[in-house]
């Protein structure tokens, strides 16, 4: 186990990778190499496969030699090894929080790091800030051998997904759940199973995913903030999430796969 931290290195939301073969890896820096320019911001983020990790925003963009390049946040979560998300996950969240909680937002004063530990807190009226985690549902509801597949008008096109959603204060996540798809399509589900969970990066969520039956209701588009929304078999379905590392691409492939080897809800 290494005592020696290696250094993860971003720049406007942007992380510095090494080219390997197809795909790229995180280039392992112990040192800042001489063609970075002085970091700005710097953090420990804990272990990561028995090495230390810090994370480095630098000041503004650098030239880079080969095989490095700076890779924005979403296309690097792709073509890195899925091992890797969490980290980059994890020192995109912490910076994003770092950034955006240097003045208190209770008295306006000043906030400074406490020790190294994700807090700041306000000098003048001690107010405490940590990193921000906004909880977040997501489910695939089945119909039959069906599943629902909604599009957004912001989605790229022909592409649909799944129901989701933020936690409201007060909310279980399983009323959550019910109060989306009720909001958003105008559906009635039941037998919700936890799926899996996942850190989501854009900009603080943390996904917890669901599956669950259809128990009532006409599809009905009720909040404006889907354009379409349908029913749809494993082997008949529309444009899908283009990431492959995202839990709803998880929930709605692991659906397939199970209507391929004869599942029936």
């Amino acid at each position: 186990m290494s005592n020696t931290p290696q250094k993860l290195y971003y720049c406007n939301d942007s992380v510095l990778l090494e080219k390997e073969g197809p795909r790229y890896r995180i280039p392992a820096f112990s040192e800042a190499p001489l063609w970075l320019e002085a970091h700005q911001i710097i953090h420990t983020l804990g272990m990561y496969e028995g090495v230390a990790i810090d994370v480095v925003e630098v000041t503004g963009p650098t030239e880079l030699p080969h095989p490095y390049t700076w890779l924005a946040l979403r296309p690097a979560l792709e073509a890195l090894y899925p091992r890797s998300f969490n980290l980059l996950a994890r020192a995109h969240q912490v910076l994003s929080w770092d950034k955006n909680h240097r003045y208190c937002g209770r008295c306006g004063a000043e906030t400074k790091v406490n020790g190294k530990s994700f807090e700041r807190q306000c000098a003048s009226c001690q107010l405490l800030f940590y990193p921000r985690i906004s909880p977040s549902i997501i489910v695939l509801i089945r119909k039959d051998d069906k599943i629902l597949l909604a599009r957004k008008a912001d989605f790229p096109r022909n592409v649909y997904g799944l129901i989701a959603g933020f936690v409201e204060a007060g909310e279980t996540l399983e009323e959550t759940v019910h109060r989306e798809v009720y909001e958003e399509v105008g559906l009635r589900v039941k037998n919700l199973q936890y799926f899996d969970s996942q850190p989501w990066p854009f900009p603080d969520s943390l996904m917890i995913a669901f599956t669950a039956d259809y128990a009532g209701g006409e599809i009905e588009l009720r909040d404006g903030e889907l354009e379409a929304a349908a029913w749809y078999k494993a082997d008949n379905l529309p444009g899908l999430p283009g990431s492959s590392i995202s839990i709803a691409r998880k929930l709605i492939d692991n659906f397939a796969a199970d209507k391929s080897n004869g599942y029936r809800p």
